[in-house]
């Protein structure tokens, strides 16, 4: 695989991005000359000009001729929000999208299930997914009556909250702020997903092997586990008609 070079322009991007999300540069207020920091970053007008395209593109700043960079936010969400809004929107829910929004979702849990798992300060949050766990152990009685609509809500309503703490214990902040503005878009499309009580019954099982393979380090585990249940998912996505 051919090695990925840094242009110039792409570290000073990185650089002020990092420094504006750190809130150095306020939100409102400018950043220095294109000369300040073609001199700072010992690079030409060029580079500094190809880093505020790069900027701009992500919502960071505002760049009007004559005038210096105005930064438009330093918030994380923003940011995210900037760069998620463009990806998606109720009209083009579509199998593609689904597709996209599961690699996220698949991308997300597998590394949280990874890292958790090797954390050795993780009992806490494995104590509360294995809370979660057992509330869905106690509603499956209640699932093998299909008309108990209330159960199914509480249950689905469960089972988000467990997927919710998996993710939130990923120390990556951008992945997970990315995975809060696409998770509505996809908790809306699974609302499609229909399950028999044995399918349920096994992924109850399932998700309590994660919670033990959790708690006892076993990173293998934990990771085919977690992969497991988000390729069953997709493939009920994949039988969907959108």
């Amino acid at each position: 695989m051919a090695k990925v070079v840094e242009t110039k322009s792409s570290i000073i991007a990185a650089q002020l991005e990092e420094d504006i999300l750190a809130k150095k540069y306020p939100a409102g207020g400018n950043l220095p000359s294109q000369q300040e920091l073609a001199e700072m970053f010992g690079a030409s007008s060029r580079s500094i000009r190809e880093a505020f395209k790069s900027l701009e593109a992500k919502g960071l700043i505002k760049v009007q001729q004559g005038r210096r960079a105005e930064v438009q936010t330093n918030s994380l969400e923003r940011f995210v929000e900037t760069l998620t809004s463009s990806m998606i929107s109720t009209s083009a829910m579509d199998k593609k999208m689904i597709r996209d929004l599961m690699q996220v979702r698949t991308t997300i849990e597998v590394s949280a299930s990874r890292e958790l798992s090797r954390d050795p300060n993780r009992t806490l949050i494995v104590r509360s997914l294995s809370r979660a766990c057992t509330r869905m152990e106690q509603l499956l009685p209640s699932l093998e009556n299909p008309k108990d609509e209330e159960a199914l809500a509480e249950f689905k309503e469960v089972e988000l909250e467990f997927h919710a703490i998996l993710i939130k214990s990923n120390d990556n902040a951008i992945l997970t702020h990315i995975y809060d503005y696409l998770a509505p878009q996809l908790y809306s499309a699974m609302e499609r997903l229909t399950e028999t009580f044995k399918e349920q019954q096994k992924k109850v099982n399932e998700y309590r092997y994660l919670v033990d393979a959790l708690e006892n380090g076993q990173t293998d585990l934990a990771v085919a586990l977690t992969l497991v249940n988000l390729t069953n998912i997709s493939e009920k996505f994949e039988a969907l008609e959108f």
